[in-house]
């Protein structure tokens, strides 16, 4: 006697299971967050506005707009660069770390650790999600605050 074949059913694709809340440290889009009044750690100031000056004290613009990341993190400053009493002026995107300022000492300007010249050939800011942005270039060394830029290269071997 023939049996016809059995078929097995056919198994439905698995689905990865979205991340739960605490798995991720966010609650879902959406959800009200349990929050409390606190007080900071660590000063903070308010760039908008603020005049930026190389580190020769020169001035270079005013900070007009920050952008942040998907992550809510500072990316990019955006700075009215150059003209003279609001024209000519034009809008450049710069790099976050390229920024020096010390939030407990308000008054201060913003440090931007870039020379003139790269600011006068960086392009023009134009309105997007990924911007041309003057940032250091590969293998540049970044100053701590408060310490002149050096991006001289190394020692040629003897």
């Amino acid at each position: 006697m023939h049996h016809p074949a059995r078929r097995k059913p056919a198994r439905k694709p698995a689905i990865a299971a979205a991340p739960t809340p605490a798995a991720t440290g966010s609650p879902p889009p959406g959800a009200a967050v349990n929050a409390e009044v606190g007080e900071l750690k660590n000063p903070v100031t308010s760039i908008l506005g603020k005049r930026v000056q190389s580190p020769q004290g020169e001035d270079l613009g005013r900070v007009v707009d920050l952008l942040a990341d998907g992550e809510g993190r500072v990316r990019v400053a955006i700075i009215d660069f150059g003209g003279f009493l609001g024209v000519g002026t034009r809008r450049i995107a710069v790099d976050w770390p390229l920024l020096h300022f010390d939030p407990a000492n308000g008054e201060q300007p913003v440090r931007l650790d870039v020379p003139r010249e790269k600011l006068q050939s960086a392009p023009e800011y134009k309105d997007a999600s990924r911007p041309r942005v003057l940032m250091p270039a590969p293998g540049a060394l970044m100053a701590a605050p408060g310490e002149p830029t050096s991006a001289a290269a190394p020692p040629a071997p003897k």
